[in-house]
């Protein structure tokens, strides 16, 4: 049975990340101050473990643990590829998630695998559904070929999963899937998801389309992986620029909160199904 602090850590993990998570769908941006609380709440809450089980296991492997989630998240930022919150909230996770052992709730193996594949299952789908969604501008970006791509990829999958066993077939057909999908994903993320914001309303991390020039093709701010700074946003309010055209990523805290849900409750289920069938 779970403790009480168990519980409890278990409510401020999904609590705190339920509030980023609607931040950053609301206005794209986390505040500090949740990513603060994560950080410094997690490590005190990860101590009063500790000293209510009377071991410091679950202290043992922090240094891993903060060098697996930080640091992919890191490189995930450094990359242009998710924003500075994003960072700050994985940082607070690993002062929880420090158990090495898989069928521990907090084991950080568990919670970078499902972040991965479950925050990017939801990342899949908020693109298809933002594409659907505004599927009278993507069929312009479209061709012929891309039906055929289609059509080619559904047979393929249909013979896979009729022919290899279970669970290569699985695995093989998702694979597949995954492949026709970021022809999809491509368009959509190249095409249609940049939007027009006006100067005054620009903040630290937002992605830049492309370098921002003035009347006379002087660049007045260059584009950042990691996004705007605060000097550069300095720079376009004193220059006669009214808007610049910004990349929207999908916000991506509802799927580190995903994962993190998965994992307390969970563990790692597509683990588990592996091996259930492997040894079935």
């Amino acid at each position: 049975m779970l403790s009480y602090l168990v519980l409890f850590i278990f409510a401020f993990l999904i609590g705190t990340l339920s509030v980023a998570s609607y931040f950053d769908a609301r206005t794209r941006e986390v505040p500090d101050f949740i990513s603060y609380l994560l950080i410094i709440g997690g490590l005190l809450l990860n101590l009063f473990l500790s000293i209510s089980t009377g071991s410091a296991s679950s202290l043992e492997f922090l240094p891993l643990s903060v060098t697996v989630l930080f640091g992919f998240s890191y490189l995930m930022y450094v990359s242009g590829q998710w924003a500075g919150g994003d960072v700050k909230l994985m940082l607070g996770l690993a002062m929880l998630f420090t158990a090495i052992d898989l069928s521990n709730p907090f084991s950080f193996a568990n919670l970078f695998f499902n972040i991965l594949i479950f925050g990017g299952l939801y990342g899949l789908v908020g693109t298809i559904i933002f594409g659907i969604i505004k599927f009278k501008e993507l069929r312009k970006f479209l061709y012929f070929y891309d039906i055929g791509i289609l059509i080619g990829g559904v047979a393929i999958i249909l013979l896979i999963l009729y022919l290899l066993p279970v669970p290569v077939n699985y695995l093989a057909a998702s694979a597949i899937a995954l492949l026709v999908l970021m022809r999809y994903i491509y368009v959509v993320a190249e095409n249609l998801m940049f939007v027009n914001v006006s100067i005054n309303k620009l903040t630290e991390g937002d992605w830049l389309a492309h370098d921002v020039v003035d009347d006379n093709g002087k660049t007045i701010v260059t584009k950042r992986n990691t996004g705007l700074v605060q000097e550069d946003i300095d720079k376009l309010r004193k220059s006669t620029v009214k808007s610049v055209l910004v990349k929207m990523g999908m916000p991506f805290v509802p799927g580190i909160l995903i994962g993190t849900i998965i994992t307390l409750f969970f563990g790692n289920p597509l683990l588990h199904l592996f091996l259930s069938n492997v040894f079935i």
